[in-house]
């Protein structure tokens, strides 16, 4: 009995001891130094990376979705959508495959401390005909639905790892970046410079083409919308008398329309706006006024935010605006 009391508690002693937390299995691919000039897609987009790479990054051992890795992105004002994602991938010369499924991902930055947090969507790609020296693969977004709540996001991909890795800089000239790995799908995340301690990444191959939104002038009547809707024409006016207020605004074609200030029988302002872009690369303002009060006419470029104010002073006659110089934010 005494025997059988001293077995089970030696039982219940080795269940209690947990057993110690695995680190991710992690490798680097060495790049040959004649090797590391990458191939150029999604160039003209948002590039952190100098166009060569020193190291292959991976996490685990080749089984889907073994590797996750992204790295983040301050993108332009103004972004709410992703045209088309790239990434840089090689492998090694040990035998294994050379054509993989990935996923190409992008996470909010809504995390712990600035983690990858709330997964915003991905898109499925193949990438086959991988080489040993760093190679893009172009991975379209139009159609992925993906909105993005703000310009600071996290883009990178999942990946089955093994002899595949992400191409990675370590030059330390190259500007750092934050990037963070994931051997759980994303479940937890670790700093690549922690990960990869010793030869970690200054930045990732990750390239992308942001889509902006141009903002246009919406129509009111107060808002004179000329161009395409492009270029929104205000103005207010004072009198002597204390007469003051917002001019109302008439269309008249899709380059004109008139201001009118007491009555809509009486015209006070006539302005246009003219793409002169095969000319002299500018858009034009020009305006007339039959008007002699105090008048600030304002033209903005809605699609690039700038803006020109044009005043008539008080008791003077309202001058012609010839401005053939006015934006110069052609096309």
């Amino acid at each position: 009995m005494l025997k059988r009391c001293y077995v089970n508690a030696l039982v219940l002693v080795s269940l209690a001891v947990p057993c110690a937390a695995q680190a991710p299995e992690s490798s680097t691919i060495a790049i040959p130094k004649a090797l590391r000039t990458a191939s150029a897609q999604c160039s003209q987009g948002v590039v952190y990376d100098t166009g060569t790479f020193t190291l292959g990054y991976s996490i685990g051992s080749g089984n889907p979705d073994d590797a996750t890795m992204v790295m983040k992105f301050d993108l332009p004002a103004g972004t709410t959508r992703l045209d088309q994602v790239c990434g840089c991938f090689l492998r090694s010369q040990a035998a294994g495959p050379s054509s993989m499924s990935f996923e190409a991902l992008v996470y909010d930055d809504n995390g712990p401390g600035g983690q990858p947090g709330t997964l915003l969507g991905s898109v499925n790609a193949i990438a086959s005909a991988i080489p040993m020296s760093p190679q893009f693969y172009s991975i379209d977004f139009t159609g992925s639905g993906i909105v993005l709540p703000d310009t600071s996001v996290y883009v990178g991909f999942r990946w089955p790892g093994g002899n595949i890795g992400l191409c990675g800089d370590t030059t330390s000239t190259t500007p750092l970046h934050t990037s963070f790995g994931s051997a759980n799908s994303g479940a937890s995340w670790i700093n690549t410079q922690t990960m990869f301690a010793g030869s970690a990444p200054r930045v990732l191959g990750v390239r992308l083409d942001p889509k902006s939104v141009a903002t246009t002038c919406t129509p009111s009547a107060t808002a004179l919308c000329l161009n395409n809707n492009r270029f929104r024409v205000t103005a207010t006016f004072d009198t002597t008398s204390g007469q003051s207020g917002q001019a109302q605004v008439v269309k008249l074609t899709d380059e004109t329309g008139y201001l009118w200030f007491f009555s809509s029988n009486n015209v006070e302002v006539v302005t246009k706006v003219l793409n002169a872009c095969s000319f002299n690369n500018r858009y034009w303002v020009y305006s007339a006024g039959l008007t002699d009060v105090h008048v600030v006419l304002t033209v903005t470029d809605t699609q690039t935010g700038a803006f020109r104010t044009y005043n008539n002073p008080q008791s003077q006659p309202f001058l012609p605006i010839l401005d053939s110089s006015a934006f110069a934010t052609c096309p």
